[in-house]
This record gives C-alpha cells, sequence and structure tokens, in this order.
C-alpha cells in the first residue's frame, strides 16, 4: 500500500489520524500526541503427534490473528467533535455505516510522514471520561479515542531510515 503526498496542512503533532479512500489519505481528521495499543498476536492451536513408539509430541500451528485496539491521545479541541461523532455513531448501533479505513502517521519535525499504521475496517470503539484537574500541573484536558480495526498494516516510507525515525521520537520526546 504505497501513501500518497498529503493535500492536507502539514501535521503539527508527532501523529496524525487520517480517512483513507482507495489507499489515498483523504482528510486529516486530527493530530494526537500518543499512540499506543495495536498488538498483533497469532493463536496457537496444538495438535499432538504419536510416533511408532508410542511417544507423544505436541506441535503447533498458527491459528486466528488478533488485533489490540489502537488507543490515540491529544488536547481537548474541536477536531475531536467528529471522532466522537463517529464513536456516537457506533454506540447507536449503525455499523454497517461506521466501519472506516483510517491512517495514522508517525511524523518528523517537519510533519513528514515516515511511518504509517494502516487500520483495516476500524470502529471508534472508547472515548475516555473526564480528566479535568485545576490543582494539577497538566498541559490540557485530554482526548482519547480507541479505534478496534480487523486488521493493522504496517508501511515505513522507503525514504525513512532508523535514524530518520529515531530522531522523530527524539523531537517530540525531548528529555526531561
Amino acid at each position: 500500500m504505497t501513501v500518497q503526498p498529503l493535500s492536507e496542512p502539514t501535521p503539527k503533532a508527532q501523529f496524525a489520524l487520517y480517512d483513507i479512500l482507495e489507499k489515498v489519505p483523504n482528510k486529516l481528521l486530527a493530530e494526537f500526541d500518543m499512540l499506543t495499543g495495536g498488538d498483533q498476536t497469532i493463536s496457537m492451536v496444538s495438535y499432538n503427534v504419536i510416533d511408532a513408539l508410542g511417544n507423544v509430541t505436541t506441535k503447533y500451528i498458527p491459528g486466528q490473528t488478533s488485533f489490540d485496539p489502537v488507543v490515540l491521545l491529544k488536547a481537548m479541541d474541536v477536531s475531536s467533535v467528529e471522532m466522537y461523532e463517529r464513536f456516537r455513531a457506533a454506540f447507536d448501533g449503525k455499523l454497517k455505516t461506521l466501519r472506516q479505513n483510517y491512517s495514522v502517521s508517525l511524523n518528523d519535525s517537519n510533519g513528514k510522514a515516515l511511518v504509517w499504521w494502516h487500520l483495516i475496517n476500524a470502529i471508534p470503539t472508547k472515548i475516555d471520561g473526564f480528566d479535568f484537574n485545576m490543582r494539577t500541573e497538566a498541559e490540557y484536558t485530554d482526548f482519547e479515542i480507541s479505534l478496534q480495526a480487523e486488521e493493522i498494516r504496517i508501511e515505513f516510507e522507503a525514504y525513512a531510515s532508523a535514524d530518520d525515525v529515531q530522531a522523530a521520537i527524539e523531537h517530540w520526546n525531548p528529555p526531561e
């Protein structure tokens, strides 16, 4: 899956979430400060083999693949509204029209995508509750959404080296 250059403004955050239409980023939905989850697991199916002497050996073959939800965190702002409305549609049971393909990009300091996580047939499954406390030194009120995908594909841009990815991570997460 090759991703075409974006016509959207340059992302100003480490991660950007896009609607995907025919394998081309279509619309920047929101920019996020944190991306977690997305574990991919192949369950193993065991079976036993009995040799000529009656010895039993257990062997394994790959079974079903499962994908953990992807969790995105950002400051609460107006771009949170559309994602909340999509969550509300899932809550209302409109799943046939709600399953969508999304892509999340890891961006360098110039907003150039280095790595993509393509979330196939994803549904918003969770929005975190309230987190307001004027006595803490929190920088913002956060908005966290979980997307459950039927499949997750990871794509590294051809121009992105390991050093580029490391530099981007260091840029967005400076040492304290």
